[in-house]
């Protein structure tokens, strides 16, 4: 229920899972109700137990709108519940504008209800998302153009390079946009003695995530010594017959992977960051990579292609370099180079963990929002 006594944040989100709520999805709006007095809300389906809620979040400072299923699709609910409470919603927003038709309808609905309301969009863009909304054209074009123009008053872009490219060909002016990193909250300070692993985070064998060029290079290093490679994540059905046959071919690197799987225990995750040494992000497209920023924290060397905001992040910590995208044989030189001349490489954790918290911490990443939604006309 919203609060008439307070400041009302809600983000709209239908498909809420528990995980998003330790992503920015939930992040954001919940540092935005704990460190900027607002009563944020998350506007969702009930569509899990949201466990998170209770174990990583203060159900104080976020907590989540349950829509009704009242009728035939997602828009018209959302429409419904926005007819009867935007007068009570201070800033409403949304994840990027791929739902154009939908997200037309909610914001002119509030912004007709409720004039002082502000409109904030996350973008969440990739480079291929960017470009299409570069050039999109047509009755589709027109309402994003519309959106971005009339009824949304700051939207925010998680790289650099995008938020050049937006502002540069005139998508979005520079009194609307904002370069607004995804952030960390993580309580685990501690960094373990590092082990002589490989770790890589995300969903195994999706074609984004590119773990089959990974694996490629792995093959391809001829003096491994006692180094391992961990892959931490649910493995794509598809994908599994890849990897018998993997194994099949290298039977001897057998002992050298670990599948780990879907980990819901972060702490479980952030062990395994704190003992690694080389964090591998050989990605496709990342609309940001927040396992980057994780790995980061956690005192990691990065080897990452030049996707969402891995080249800010290289570019703030000075521990890691860009590599070219599905070249296995340029990621196995590298890694061999690393393995053999560590000590070249390796930079003190602790530091690094303060230079991320610097530049990434979710506090004063949401300050860059506040001030854009209060401050600036």
């Amino acid at each position: 229920m919203l609060n008439s006594n307070n400041q009302n944040y809600v983000c709209i989100f239908p498909g809420l899972m528990n995980y998003h709520l330790i992503k920015d999805v939930g992040l954001l709006p919940y540092t935005m109700g704990k460190y900027f007095s607002y009563n944020a809300h998350v506007l969702t389906y009930n569509n899990d137990d949201y466990e998170y809620l209770q174990e990583d979040l203060n159900g104080e400072y976020l907590r989540l709108i349950f829509l009704e299923k009242k009728h035939s699709t997602e828009t018209r609910d959302v429409i419904s519940y926005l007819i009867k409470n935007s007068r009570n919603i201070d800033v409403l927003q949304s994840f990027n504008l791929h739902n154009t038709l939908g997200l037309f309808s909610y914001f002119l609905i509030y912004k007709i209800l409720n004039r002082k309301g502000k409109a904030y969009v996350k973008l969440d863009a990739d480079d291929l998302m960017a470009s299409l909304l570069i050039k999109n054209k047509g009755i589709f074009g027109f309402m994003q153009k519309f959106m971005i123009n009339y009824l949304i008053d700051c939207i925010s872009v998680e790289s650099c390079r995008l938020y050049d490219k937006l502002i540069e060909t005139n998508t979005i002016s520079a009194d609307k946009l904002i370069c607004v990193p995804n952030g960390i909250s993580i309580e685990y300070k501690a960094i373990n003695e590092k082990k002589n692993n490989i770790l890589a985070v995300g969903q195994v064998g999706t074609i984004a995530k590119a773990t089959d060029i990974l694996l490629e290079a792995f093959s391809k290093i001829d003096k491994l010594d006692d180094w391992k490679l961990i892959l931490i994540g649910s493995i794509e059905e598809s994908f599994k017959g890849y990897i018998d046959k993997y194994f099949k071919s290298y039977p001897h690197l057998k002992d050298k992977i670990i599948f780990e799987g879907y980990l819901s225990d972060r702490d479980e995750i952030y062990k395994y960051y704190s003992e690694s040494k080389i964090f591998c992000f050989p990605s496709r497209s990342e609309s940001f990579g927040i396992a980057l920023i994780e790995a980061a924290y956690f005192g990691n060397y990065i080897l990452s292609t030049d996707v969402g905001g891995a080249s800010d992040l290289l570019d703030k910590i000075d521990c890691g370099e860009l590599i070219e995208k599905d070249n296995s044989d340029l990621l196995a030189e590298r890694l061999q180079e690393l393995i053999l001349n560590w000590d070249k490489y390796k930079k003190d954790p602790d530091k690094l963990m303060a230079r991320v918290d610097r530049s990434y911490n979710w506090t004063k990443l949401c300050k860059k929002i506040y001030d854009k939604l209060n401050f600036e006309e």
